[in-house]
């Protein structure tokens, strides 16, 4: 297994969660950015920009990715897995382009949308492409690994930005797409999808590739994809949002799916990841903004890295209520630092409190409910539904990102620092009940026994039944 994870990392999965990596870095770019933008030395030339220009450059690249979700995931149906990843390349390039050149506010608006296209575009196709090309067992552990590069991505605009002039580090940004068109273009397709279009010798040598020539593992797996086709044989393009409520268990699915994402969003993360620097500024830390904000981001690496080794062995769900149950702590204390520092309290000897809270905060995340839902939403759907139900869920992601980010500065004006943060860990606690009652477990669990929990089949009988006529549970596209 070891083997078959770093021949597969190797192989095709850097090349593919590139994109994850430049979706990254767009995410972290605002966080050391924006405090130059709202300076008197403002690259962009005349006025610092205010907070409402501020809050679009962090907000607008996730208005982008939602209108985008549903357009690239029908593209990656309809066109092929491959050129719907070209064009994320492209768009990404384009976006960083006019960054690069940008004069205006409003240049620099456009820009940010445009990349959150590209953003959108990549997180609708990655995770269906991963899924497809992956071995089931580690199915699990590559999933993470878009979101591993994500944190990358991160953390690695956090550093550059830190330390690096504003044009150079434009430059730098705009080189990672370039590299992952690059580095694509000598993928394969989705052998998944090839069989769905009758392409089978086609599929034989995406495969080939992909499982490096083994000809018994390539038919097994091209017997197994054609059997799954068939089993599921209902045309996904006639495939409507009211089908996702024609059983309990597709309604079941798209709820946990949405609440999920949403989860991931309202805990307050991408807040976090566009206003590091001025949460640090706010918070009087005895360390530098941009230092801290590296350290918080080197945490958000860290806990993505040991989820990807988690995720298979401790279970998806146990990851996920850890993960909030901790952030509820975090962004209570944080709030509290807040709510005394505003309320005239000495916390002069206290300024470590706020960088300890959100290295914590995004460790957990990354460990657990920033990770782990890509793959929970992505076993939990029938093959036929499954395009549409996670594309429904991303969209959702996108939505809530949008408004946090967009509205943080005005809830914070509206509550308070200090009540803003514990909104988030309200928040967060609801995740965690709500996913020890009505998220099921899909570690080393066949398709077949999670559809039939999520349609009122007790979990012990399932498990029974399995063992009974297979003697380990068979994990199954």
């Amino acid at each position: 297994m070891v083997l078959v994870l770093i021949r597969s990392l190797a192989i095709f999965h850097v090349p593919v969660d590139l994109s994850g990596f430049a979706q990254g870095i767009a995410i972290g770019w605002p966080s050391p950015t924006l405090p130059l933008l709202q300076s008197h030395d403002t690259p962009l030339g005349g006025q610092p920009m205010t907070d409402e220009g501020t809050s679009w450059v962090g907000s607008l690249i996730c208005l982008s990715a939602l209108l985008a979700t549903p357009v690239f995931s029908f593209m990656a149906d309809k066109f092929s897995r491959k050129l719907t990843g070209y064009l994320v390349g492209v768009l990404i390039v384009i976006g960083w382009t006019l960054i690069l050149f940008a004069q205006t506010e409003m240049t620099l608006h456009v820009a940010r949308f445009i990349i959150g296209l590209g953003c959108g575009a990549s997180l609708a196709l990655c995770p269906l492409y991963v899924t497809e090309i992956s071995e089931d067992s580690i199915r699990g552990t590559l999933g993470t690994v878009l979101i591993f590069l994500t944190n990358g991505g991160v953390l690695f605009s956090y550093i550059v930005g830190s330390y690096v002039p504003y044009h150079i580090f434009n430059y730098v940004c705009f080189s990672v797409p370039v590299l992952y068109l690059t580095t694509f273009f000598f993928m394969p397709e989705s052998p998944v999808y090839l069989m769905n279009r009758g392409r089978i010798e086609d599929a034989r040598k995406s495969l080939r590739w992909l499982r490096g020539g083994q000809v018994p593992e390539i038919e097994r797996e091209i017997t197994r994809i054609t059997e799954s086709i068939k089993n599921n044989g209902q045309d996904k393009n006639k495939i409507s949002i009211m089908d996702l409520f024609s059983s309990r268990g597709t309604i079941k699915a798209m709820v946990i799916g949405i609440l999920l994402m949403a989860n991931v969003q309202l805990c307050g993360i991408f807040a976090v990841f566009s206003y590091t620097v001025n949460i640090f500024q706010l918070s009087g830390s005895n360390l530098s903004p941009n230092l801290s904000t590296i350290l918080t981001g080197s945490f958000l690496f860290i806990g993505v890295l040991l989820a990807t080794f988690l995720i298979d062995r401790a279970g998806r769900k146990v990851l996920m209520i850890i993960s909030d149950l901790v952030m509820f702590l975090c962004m209570g204390v944080l709030g509290g630092y807040f709510y005394l520092k505003n309320t005239g309290a000495d916390v002069e000897n206290y300024g470590w409190v706020p960088v300890a809270s959100l290295s914590l905060h995004v460790f957990s995340l990354s460990l657990g409910v920033g990770t782990v839902p890509y793959v929970v939403i992505a076993e939990i759907f029938q093959p036929q539904y499954r395009g549409l139900g996670m594309t429904l869920s991303i969209c959702t992601l996108w939505l809530w990102a949008f408004l946090v980010s967009k509205f943080f500065t005005a809830l914070c004006y509206t509550l308070g620092d200090h009540g803003c943060f514990w909104l988030f860990a309200v928040i967060c606690l609801m995740g965690a009940v709500f996913i020890h009652f009505f998220v099921p477990e899909t570690k080393n669990r066949s398709l077949q026994s999670i559809l039939r929990e999520l349609n009122g089949e007790d979990y012990d009988s399932i498990k029974l039944k399995c063992s009974n006529s297979y003697g380990n549970v068979i994990r199954s596209v």
